[in-house]
């Protein structure tokens, strides 16, 4: 019995009566399981955060360079056109700012899981109930 499958398909066809068995996990593979997933949400939030920074920082950029063009052709009164150049030089230190930010978020690595001890914690000192 084929299934259903073409005749000269069957030799390709992996045949599978029964469901692959399920193999129990220690603790310590669950444990890697799960900082395997850890890591790669870390790695999704730091590409979406770097996405952000970049799209942000561009918008800046064109949004600064604007400024700056209208400001050096002097479309408004001398004091509009020397807020736009001001608030422009302002705009590409922010720039800076997120590409200093966008380069330390892409080169960050995920924190390390903290360190489980195999220390038992101190005794303490019990006081006796005067008897």
């Amino acid at each position: 019995m084929n299934g259903g499958t073409p005749p000269a398909l069957v030799p390709m066809v992996k045949r599978t009566d029964r469901p692959p068995p399920v193999h129990t996990k220690t603790p310590n593979q669950l444990l890697n399981l799960l900082e395997a997933e850890d890591t790669e949400i870390f790695e999704i939030d730091r590409s979406n955060l770097v996405l952000q920074l970049r799209t942000i920082r561009r918008a800046i950029n064109e949004s600064a360079e604007e400024m700056e063009m209208v400001a050096i052709e002097r479309v408004f009164v001398k004091s509009v056109s020397q807020a736009l150049a001001r608030t422009a030089r302002k705009l590409y230190r922010v720039s800076a700012d997120l590409s200093a930010l966008q380069q330390m978020v892409e080169q960050a690595r995920p924190p390390s899981a903290p360190a489980r001890s195999s220390r038992k914690p101190p005794q303490r000192n019990r006081r006796k109930k005067p008897g």
